[in-house]
């Protein structure tokens, strides 16, 4: 047996030889049975929660490998504990699916659980599954509670202010980690040199003399050090952050706690926060931790309800404005800093595509824009007509022929190895049928209840014969005749779909255009005609297409030929096609 192993650990105050114990753990047992561990296999996330597979990039992995064909690299996945896996029932139950269909066992060291044990394997991974996600509700409330109390007694719950530093309030008489004091809690107390940025932010925006935006592109320009930014954010100055800044009520004395709580979307699987009833909200006056003067606060609050009153969203019947469909949204990038192009000006047929880095912040040139409405009728003509060219169809079809028949070549070199392997696996075969024969006869002289090791023998043996037997009872495959022809056809059928789709309602080229192209990276270009966009992209003519290929067989059944290689057709030949906007 091949085995790969799966270790983690969730936070970043336990150990990182967490992820060395569990793995010796597993490769401990491996060795026990005889089996190889794959080294390459060896993987681990660290400080990766388990309450949901966002940022499991290891398992990711492993789960991808296993799902590799002709067959997968290893035939059992090691993890040390349930909880490693997950501390989400409903993931942990559907990852041992994914498994069971690629044909991967697993196999739990602690608790002993094996999934070839299929009469109890289920039953006992939902108990010890049910008590995993029962620890993280728990800790949960544990925490929760804890941090109330650290509120009440002046503490700081977690995480950074701007224009605070937190300082930490150590306990001499006892010691803590790595040889130093004990910390009760951490406090804050006002940085001088950042509260003077708060004040000439609030002073700035309360008078009326520059928006969100503008306070941005000032500091930014003036290199006044931002925010500590959250992991894969980018640094600078954000309107967004500003307007969070300039309704916080710490800046006033008031400690305002529990807004908010995290919850988990049980489709998406990703957290998202919603307020709390503010009869919930906690307040305690922190008078030493003022910033701004009340005649600084009450300016930028009356401001904030003329802007909301004027730009704000109406309501009407309980609903709020629709939001238009834009079709290229998260499809084009700015080709000058690189971050996704958004509407940054206008509404309705006026609502424009530019740059947010240059909108928002001030630190990209490209202050370009170009109309939704133009964008998308130049685009969308252009890609209809590039995707449909003779050309494109003519490369689609001989990398769609070429990957077809190294397909067929290999699955043929696979029946080859599997019939000259016959003879061995029948010996194999007759040899697992005796032992199991050997083990009935002895937990029948025993008793069941006696013969805990052979009743796992005996599940491990039929669960190999079982394998055996499916290798033996595969048909012997010969790969069909395909002509050229029939590839062209295929390739030119899934053309006219692709342009079915774009030729269709908004959403179904929505659908269509998220699905087969990459993003298109759009640069400012002054000519003597005027000004243009450089457009440059790609189209994958083949991706998440229903149409599958249907092949001759001398069988007399047909099988179906569906993920070909993708044909990335570039949709850029030469000059990259110039776009103008007004």
């Amino acid at each position: 047996m091949r085995v790969a192993i799966y270790a983690r650990y969730s936070s970043d105050l336990q150990r990182p030889t967490s992820i060395e114990d569990q793995v010796h753990q597993c490769r401990r047992e491996a060795a026990a049975r005889g089996w190889a561990v794959m080294d390459e296999f060896v993987r681990a996330d660290s400080e990766v929660s388990g309450a949901t597979l966002n940022q499991r990039d290891a398992l990711a992995s492993l789960l991808d490998d296993a799902k590799k064909r002709p067959g997968p690299p290893f035939d059992y996945l090691f993890i040390d504990d349930t909880s490693r896996l997950g501390r989400n029932l409903t993931d942990v139950l559907r990852i041992s699916e994914v498994l069971r269909h690629a044909g991967v066992f697993l196999y739990f060291v602690s608790q002993r659980l094996d999934s070839r044990d299929t009469r109890t394997f289920r039953q006992l991974l939902i108990v010890n599954g049910m008590m995993d996600e029962q620890y993280l509700v728990g800790l949960a409330d544990k925490v929760h509670r804890g941090q109330e109390g650290r509120v009440l007694k002046g503490f700081v719950a977690g995480g950074r202010c701007y224009g605070y530093r937190n300082i930490a309030i150590e306990d001499l008489s006892r010691m803590g980690e790595y040889g130093r004091p004990a910390i009760i809690g951490v406090k804050q107390e006002v940085n001088e040199a950042e509260a003077v940025v708060v004040r000439r932010m609030f002073d700035l925006y309360g008078s009326g003399r520059a928006s969100l935006s503008k306070i941005a592109k000032i500091f930014n320009r003036e290199n006044i050090p931002p925010p500590r930014p959250r992991t894969g954010f980018d640094p600078g100055w954000t309107h967004n952050g500003i307007r969070d800044m300039l309704r916080n009520e710490r800046y006033i004395g008031m400690v305002v706690w529990n807004r908010t709580k995290a919850v988990l979307n049980p489709e998406t699987r990703l957290w998202t926060y919603e307020m709390r009833p503010e009869s919930e909200w906690i307040r305690v006056p922190t008078p030493h931790l003022r910033i701004v003067s009340d005649e600084q606060w009450k300016a930028v609050q009356a401001h904030i309800s003329r802007i909301n009153e004027k730009y704000g969203y109406k309501r009407v019947g309980g609903f709020g404005k629709a939001k238009r469909d834009y079709l290229f949204s998260g499809l084009l990038k700015c080709g000058i800093c690189g971050r996704f192009m958004v509407i940054v000006c206008g509404s309705g047929v006026y609502a424009a595509y530019g740059c947010p880095a240059h909108k928002n912040k001030g630190i990209c040139p490209n202050d370009q824009t170009i109309k939704h409405t133009d964008l998308e009728d130049q685009l969308l003509t252009y890609i209809i007509k590039r995707v449909l060219s003779p050309e494109s169809l003519e490369y689609a079809t001989e990398v769609f022929l070429r990957r077809i028949r190294h397909d067929l070549a290999e699955a043929e070199r696979q029946a080859s190895r599997n019939q000259s392997d016959g003879p061995r696996l029948k010996q194999q075969l007759l040899k697992l049928q005796t032992e199991a024969r050997n083990i009935t006869d002895a937990i029948a002289a025993q008793g069941h209840h006696r013969s805990p090791t052979l009743l796992a023998r005996l599940t491990q043996v039929e669960a190999e014969v079982e394998a055996i037997q499916d290798r033996l009872n595969r048909p012997v495959f010969k790969a069909p005749n395909i002509s050229e022809e029939e590839i062209r056809k295929f390739v030119i059928g899934c053309a006219g779909e692709f342009e079915r789709l774009l030729l269709g309602n908004r959403l179904e080229v929505k659908q269509a255009l998220q699905a087969h192209l990459t993003a298109f990276v759009l640069t400012p270009r002054k000519t003597e005609s005027g000004c243009v966009f450089e457009v440059r992209g790609e189209a994958d003519l083949f991706s998440d297409l229903s149409s599958e290929m249907l092949l001759a067989a001398p069988q007399g059944f047909e099988p179906r030929y569906a993920d070909p290689e993708s044909a990335v057709l570039p949709l850029n030949e030469g000059a990259a096609p110039a776009f103008h906007y007004n």
